[in-house]
């Protein structure tokens, strides 16, 4: 791939900016000098894209800002991908299918013919070259107007009143939250938000569980300075935010080289035993998932701490022995 190619888009990106971008903010990121900046702007010109200038009033004195206004910006040209590149974006919008069968499969349907009309791809190539899997993935029919509430709210920062049944809860409870983030994880779909009534704390709510959400119009909210994503979970053993712990399981030499090959947790050691089996320690928070990763591994893992979470393991494994054990097939259907 060329500069050229490589840059242009970065250009426009920069150009399609509500204020648009100076030829300055341009050769900063670009590292480019001025001559090179009108170049690529000529360039854009012989490709058909009306760039816009105005004159920068917060800059020096005749300095201008380039722009390319929406409405009238039709990409007519075609972005040269590498293969890391393609794979990648292959990957990535294979996800989509979380929405097939939903009233967002238009919007993603038109998302891919966009993104397939300014990308240059071999179309004699057929077989498929990324595939997600979405086995044990949650069915979110009937979801389509919660999904699309959360995503609004989420783009226009946008309050919103739900009625949300916590696992394992009686019964649902209605209040107020400020969505923050719209996550994907492990196949299901969750919303990261602030919960005004208990003084901004963040929770993670599972789309599934929204029984009614409503857009609260008039109500806009700012997102903290300190929040991000990547640091609220990134303690988190899976999608539960709660106290981190250090964990050390001891894995069997059949078992130790899948574990080994993964990150499980924060601050992750792996110590090699003699006979080919290895301890690893990590530390991360969701007390329920790393117990339930654990017992995935059956007789081949086996916590050394902490101590109460053994123990927990050690009695659901009694419990499991009492209902598979000794012959006992009177509960089993077959």
């Amino acid at each position: 791939m060329s500069k050229k190619e490589e840059r242009l888009p970065i250009i426009i990106d920069l150009f399609l900016r509500p204020r648009g971008a100076t030829v300055a903010e341009v050769c900063d990121r670009l590292s480019i000098s001025r001559q090179m900046f009108y170049r690529y702007l000529q360039d854009l010109h012989d490709q058909g894209i009306a760039v816009d200038d105005s004159l920068d009033y917060d800059g020096n004195t005749n300095s201008k800002r380039w722009r390319i206004r929406e409405d009238r910006f039709v990409r007519s040209f075609a972005v040269k991908l590498t293969q890391a590149e393609r794979l990648m974006l292959r990957s990535v919008l294979d996800r989509t299918r979380m929405f097939t069968g939903t009233s967002l499969e238009p919007s993603m349907n038109n998302l891919k013919s966009k993104i397939n009309a300014v990308t240059r791809y071999d179309s004699r190539r057929k077989i498929t070259t990324a595939y997600a899997s979405f086995k044990g993935g949650k069915d979110y029919s009937g979801k389509e107007e919660i999904i699309d509430t959360v995503l609004r709210a989420v783009e226009e920062s946008l309050a919103c009143r739900v009625t949300y049944r916590a696992a394992h809860a009686e019964s649902p409870k209605t209040y107020e939250i400020e969505p923050y983030t719209f996550v994907d994880h492990g196949n299901a779909l969750y919303c990261i938000a602030a919960i005004p009534a208990h003084n901004r704390d963040i929770r993670v709510l599972a789309i599934e569980r929204i029984e009614y959400i409503e857009l609260l119009e008039d109500t806009k909210f700012t997102v903290t300075d300190d929040y991000s994503p990547e640091s609220y979970l990134g303690s988190s053993f899976g999608i539960i935010i709660e106290e981190s712990m250090r964990v050390r399981v001891r894995f069997n030499p059949e078992s130790a080289l899948y574990a080994r090959e993964r990150v499980w947790g924060q601050e992750q050691h792996v110590e090699n035993l003699a006979d080919g089996a290895i301890v690893l320690s990590f530390t991360a928070a969701g007390r329920m998932e790393i117990k339930r990763w654990v017992l995935s591994f059956g007789s081949s893992a086996r916590v050394l701490e902490p101590e109460s979470l053994a123990k927990e393991i050690a009695e659901e494994a009694h419990r499991l022995s009492a209902l598979y054990g000794s012959g006992n097939t009177d509960d089993i259907v077959t």
